[in-house]
């Protein structure tokens, strides 16, 4: 989280060299990259931009206004509605640019920073209270903003949840996991039981070695992409299934404000190679996994996860220009195939991209039942229903 702090931070202070009488940066927010396309078919014309939220205050009033490296691309106005400036209408397709945003939780300097102050916080209570134990020798759970919490409840495979997964859970009445960071490259996994006390989950092991970086086939909650990662942190689970093994656990890396972002892995024994999953948390906005996705890794399906992992690569190593989705890795081998698309196929697919629709299908069908004379006018229809779908979602998250 630090550094991301930091490049918030420089970027605040550039934008305030540019600020006249009355006005005051009061927050930055940062999107990541976004793709910017001209109103047309052509690839070719997409680039990516790095894009802030810089939050103003001029005169009393509040305005808000996005950002690129090149200027303002966008601004709020005081109906919530997001207005593209004059100098971007013809250089970005404005309805892909907003489906975009819907789909990001954008990362606020103002609430690093909070959250930052409330962990050196309670790390200062802690220094007087962590060796405190009482008369049974427990020690009672000390919460934490940056501690991701395990969903208890939610399946991570088809049928399995993450006491299934770690018998030590309910052999120990645990009823809550968390998930901290240690240090740079360190976790754990504390259990918690009805009373509030702190319990050791023995039974997940961190991977040591000279050079604890593993890649990782992931895939991610709704199956849209598939790649390959170097991950940096691996637990195994070291009793259960699989005991004696080091063929399933769970792997953590740093997401949005510093909270762990948690997935389940599983390896194929004969090519020590690895694949994961997400799992589901409570505490933060990440999607809910998908069905399809928890069936790619259950065992009552794929005993051996050797199958999909081989297809996993050869799809990311053929698809250079192209996202490697769940649907051409799975045990179908139906759904690899190339499909050939005429030119209308073409405006289809490139106008649900825009949405970030992955669902062609359904994307068609929804199509089928839009005004408009032309396959364009219908096109055009749709894209702009969907914006206003959007523009009424951002207005009840901005209000």
């Amino acid at each position: 989280m630090e550094p991301l702090i930091e490049q918030l931070r420089r970027y605040k202070q550039e934008q305030e060299k540019n600020l006249e009488d009355g006005e005051k940066i009061l927050d930055i927010s940062f999107y990541g990259k976004i793709n910017l396309s001209k109103n047309d078919n052509d690839l070719s014309n997409e680039k990516q931009e790095e894009i802030y939220l810089v939050k103003k205050e001029i005169d009393g009033k509040i305005q808000l206004e996005f950002k690129a490296n090149e200027g303002t691309i966008a601004t709020i106005g005081e109906d919530n509605q997001v207005i593209i400036t004059p100098q971007y209408k013809e250089l970005i397709n404005e309805n892909e640019f907003l489906i975009q945003l819907q789909k990001i939780m954008p990362i606020s300097l103002e609430k690093l920073e909070k959250l930052q102050k409330e962990e050196q916080q309670l790390k200062e209570n802690a220094l007087e209270e962590d060796m405190k134990e009482n008369k049974q020798g427990t020690i009672k759970y000390k919460p934490n903003p940056k501690d991701a919490k395990i969903d208890m409840k939610s399946k991570i495979t088809e049928t399995k949840t993450f006491e299934d997964l770690v018998p030590e859970v309910k052999e120990k009445g645990i009823v809550d996991v968390r998930v901290r960071r240690i240090d740079q490259t360190k976790f754990e996994f504390i259990g918690i039981d009805k009373d509030g006390n702190q319990l050791e989950l023995e039974t997940l092991q961190q991977t040591e070695g000279t050079n604890p970086a593993q890649e990782v086939i992931e895939v991610n909650e709704d199956g849209s992409e598939v790649k390959k990662d170097t991950v940096m942190t691996m637990l195994k689970i070291k009793k259960g299934e699989n005991e004696g093994r080091s063929n399933e656990g769970f792997t953590v890396t740093l997401g949005a404000y510093g909270i762990p972002e948690i997935n389940y892995y599983r390896r194929d024994e004969a090519e020590n190679k690895y694949t994961s999953i997400p799992v589901n948390l409570e505490n933060t906005n990440q999607k809910i996994v998908q069905t399809d996705v928890q069936e790619y890794m259950e065992k009552g399906r794929n005993a051996s996860v050797n199958d999909n992992i081989e297809r996993a690569e050869q799809r990311i190593e053929n698809s250079k220009k192209e996202k490697t989705v769940l649907e051409n890795i799975d045990d179908d081998p139906y759904n690899d195939k190339v499909v050939e698309v005429d030119d209308t196929e073409i405006l289809i697919r490139k106008a649900a991209k825009r949405c970030k629709i992955n669902d062609i299908e359904g994307f068609k069908k929804r199509l089928e039942n839009t005004k408009g004379d032309t396959i364009q006018e219908k096109i055009d229809n749709l894209e702009e229903e969907i914006n206003e779908e959007y523009s009424r979602h951002n207005e009840r998250t901005l209000a």
